[in-house]
């Protein structure tokens, strides 16, 4: 470039599979940008590409090392740029204001010079820390830009994305010793994953293909092909406990994305979000408002993805709505939970009723069951009606009496469901996670 006593895991075994689900919820972690708003947005936008959502950390981690693999070349591009630089400029700008209000909430952090607090920065070149911000801000605009690049550009790239997911990526600069016994300028990766820092390199694994070189934990293997300067890899080694102490501390003591809630919903809100429940366009929103029809089908994919435990791929076919080519939408659609209006359009922005709101997700706890939708008709039911039931459409009332039967909606208090009213965002997310939590 240039530049295990098998009674004992019996029992531990049979411990785990009695947990419910939540228990079994990965700790929670906190972005680390890298302080550049144009990259950092950047980031935000490519991982809605990857599909990291309920996946266990090292998963997570491959699924982002096998997209860069993907779509990432090392030899020189077409010049096709992947973005409408002018607008990403607008967007980004504000995403910085998004992003000063996360840090002052404690939401994120943004990635540490650990280098200078190793004392290890001599080692570099007078003119160039390959572990800076700076420089990987740099190259990594560079491969998001045009998704060509050498070694240096895959691993900043990586570097970024994981920092994103709340994983603390290092740079190392050093040379790679071919099979010949020569060797080339080269850069790769040192991870934090659960207190210990593992190898990566990204850019050889894309060259020969597999995942040789993929979270690598043992040092003198990884120095028989690679040369570099140990000491602040040592001290990164050294250190790594404490420093994931210090990220793990830094995620529980964060004031949560969805604060903006009733003090009835808090705990319902922490929940999901733990769940995944909650998709990412109402982090830092006001969830007493009104949820919108898009909101809500993203809502209801990620009910289904935790009831199935199975990732709803993109859709691919044509979309069937003028208005709206939101992700989350088309997913809902392909599943068969949403239909438009009948004319071409879904009207996204328009808000959503209790009863449109319940039959959504029967329909996705119908799908993720029986792999279909038929109105509720297998569903059992609550057999105390509600005063106003004659003004719940007929489409809605299987779902509302369901829903009901397991104590997951509620009325209003007075004998009423009042099906026409709107629902807010945070009613819809506690009836997403109270299915999630008693029927998944």
């Amino acid at each position: 470039m240039k530049k295990r006593i098998v009674s004992i895991s019996l029992l531990l075994a049979l411990l785990l599979a009695a947990l419910p689900v939540q228990a079994l919820a990965a700790s929670p972690v906190i972005p680390i940008y890298v302080g550049n708003s144009m990259v950092d947005y950047l980031a935000e936008e490519l991982l809605k590409e990857i599909p990291t959502a309920g996946k266990a950390p090292k998963e997570q981690i491959l699924a982002v090392y096998d997209w860069i693999i993907a779509n990432c070349s090392r030899f020189q591009g077409t010049g096709e740029i992947y973005f409408d630089e002018s607008e990403t400029a607008v967007k980004s700008a504000q995403f910085s204001r998004t992003t000063e209000q996360k840090l002052q909430k404690g939401q994120i952090l943004l990635r540490r010079e650990l280098k200078a607090e190793s004392g290890c920065l001599q080692l570099e070149s007078d003119y160039l820390d390959f572990d800076s911000n700076q420089y990987i801000a740099s190259y990594a605009y560079e491969m998001m830009r045009t998704r060509t690049g050498n070694c240096a550009h895959f691993s900043a790239l990586l570097t970024v994305l994981l920092g994103h997911l709340g994983y603390d990526c290092r740079v190392f600069h050093g040379e790679f010793i071919n099979m010949d016994g020569s060797s080339v300028e080269h850069t790769w990766n040192y991870i934090l994953l659960d207190g210990q820092y593992l190898w990566a390199d990204i850019r050889i694994d894309q060259a020969v293909g597999g995942h040789n070189y993929f979270l690598q934990a043992d040092t003198s293997a990884w120095a028989k092909e690679h040369t570099w300067e140990p000491a602040y890899s040592d001290w990164l080694a050294t250190q790594a406990a404490t420093l994931q102490d210090d990220f793990d501390r830094a995620a529980q003591n964060a004031v949560g994305p969805w604060d903006m809630c009733s003090d009835w919903a808090k705990d319902y809100m922490q929940r999901a979000g733990e769940a995944n429940l909650i998709p990412k366009t109402l982090d830092d929103q006001d969830l007493t408002l009104e949820i919108n029809r898009s909101e809500f089908a993203a809502v209801a994919v990620r009910l289904y993805e935790a009831l199935k435990k199975q990732e709803v791929p993109l859709y691919t076919g044509a979309n069937p709505f003028s208005d709206t080519d939101n992700p989350d939408v088309l997913r809902a659609y392909s599943l068969g939970i949403v239909n438009g209006m009948g004319d071409g359009t879904f009207a996204p922005d328009s808000s959503l009723t209790r009863e449109q709101a319940v039959t959504m997700l029967g329909r996705v706890y119908e799908l993720s069951q029986i792999s279909a939708v038929n109105g509720g008709e297998t569903l059992p039911r609550s057999t105390a009606l509600f005063l106003d039931h004659s003004s719940i459409f007929d489409y809605a009332k299987n779902y509302v009496y369901f829903f009901a039967g397991q104590a997951i909606v509620e009325g209003m208090g007075d004998g009423t469901f009042s099906p026409k009213l709107s629902m807010t965002r945070e009613q819809a997310i506690k009836i997403a996670v109270e299915t999630a939590d008693k029927l998944g």
